[in-house]
């Protein structure tokens, strides 16, 4: 669940060259139609710039090959940007061109001081949105420590002012910020993460259009989680997965502590002992409380090894099928040593309950493929 370093320009340039293009086209096609249809010959002249305008975005489109992005690189993040700006952008160009090509047809003075207001009413919708984008912030009150690939996780936000809140990194749905204009709020967001991992934050994009709603702008936060999110794999159907008997010396039987069963050993009295299993003859001899320890005969535990591919949908697969399997050996109450590969080295443990089986297998990475040195022809 690593974020993606620093990428190239976004290829949101190509579109904002696209729009560019397109309102140059249009405003310069109204100024040939008020030149040469004459001045009282507003709709033709209107109809002719919105149709240049499109040609001219259309064209610059064609012309600089578009290509539409998946995500945005992290160096964009916590710059704030507009979102699906060009239809309210070009939306307002044109209708303050067409007022403007009206009063001055008209020659009244309300008119015109009507247009004036409108232009400003605009450009404030347009660009006021940018400056409480970039103030915006939020912390992550609450988290939970285990989650599963598929399945939501719900996080808890403090939000600085009324927003909408979008998960990116890992997606989910989005979510409202609502309340007073001034002050914090809660707001609950919930995740959907695609694959395992462990998540130590989340990308969020922080958008607002206050104050008169004509244009979101937005901008992408990392979030730090107050505890590491473990999200386990989807569990799956079993299947070809190693696994053998605990070659450890000792031979096959397998004794551990229990409350009855066959005695062991005597140990000093801890809080909590049946006054049963005192055993007065040590006690006497010790001159402390002294009881009985027992011991039963446990099966040999299962031994399995996980070794992830380096592909990532097939590393998915392999986990998802480890899961099955040690979950389904646990619930038949069997001792699982799990042999795992962690980022800080190799781990063989057994695994205690499904929760610490998840994380185990959570933390699981692929081992590194190791190319042979140059000139190595072997």
């Amino acid at each position: 669940m690593n974020h993606p370093g620093p990428g190239p320009r976004p290829p949101g340039w190509r579109t904002a060259k696209a729009a560019a293009s397109g309102v140059l086209a249009g405003v310069g096609a109204l100024v040939l139609a008020r030149a040469t249809l004459g001045r009282d010959v507003v709709i033709g002249g209107t109809f002719i710039g919105l149709a240049a305008m499109a040609a001219g975005a259309s064209g610059s489109l064609f012309l600089t090959g578009r290509r539409r992005h998946r995500g945005r690189p992290a160096a964009r993040r916590g710059r704030v940007h507009p979102v699906s700006w060009f239809t309210p952008v070009v939306g307002s160009v044109v209708t303050v061109v067409a007022w403007a090509l009206v009063a001055h047809s008209s020659g009244s003075g309300w008119v015109q001081a009507v247009g004036v207001l409108m232009a400003a009413v605009l450009a404030v919708g347009i660009v006021g949105p940018a400056l409480p984008a970039r103030r915006a912030s939020v912390t992550c009150t609450s988290c939970p420590s285990d989650g599963q690939a598929g399945r939501p996780v719900l996080l808890t936000l403090r939000a600085s002012g009324p927003m909408r809140i979008t998960p990116r990194r890992p997606k989910g749905a989005p979510t409202e910020a609502a309340g007073a204009p001034r002050g914090t709020r809660t707001a609950e967001v919930r995740l959907m993460p695609a694959r395992r991992g462990v998540a130590a934050s989340v990308v969020l994009e922080l958008a607002t259009c206050a104050p008169f709603g004509l244009l979101w702008w937005a901008k992408e936060v990392d979030v730090a989680l107050p505890r590491p999110l473990h999200v386990a794999p989807r569990p799956t159907g079993p299947g070809p997965i190693g696994s053998a008997d605990d070659p450890s010396p000792g031979g096959s039987r397998r004794w551990v502590p229990a409350g009855t069963g066959e005695p062991r050993a005597t140990r000093p009295y801890q809080p909590g002992d049946r006054r049963g299993s005192v055993h007065w003859p040590s006690t006497s001899h010790v001159g402390s409380l002294m009881v009985r320890e027992r011991e039963h005969l446990v099966e040999d535990p299962v031994v399995i090894e996980l070794v992830l591919p380096p592909d990532a949908a097939e590393a998915e697969a392999v986990a998802g099928r480890a899961l099955t399997v040690v979950a389904g050996h646990l619930a038949r109450g069997r001792t699982v040593l799990l042999g795992t590969l962690e980022p800080d080295g190799h781990h063989r443990a057994p695994v205690r309950d499904r929760v610490d089986l998840g994380r185990r297998l959570a933390r699981a990475v692929a081992a590194p493929v190791r190319t042979p040195p140059a000139g190595d022809d072997r």
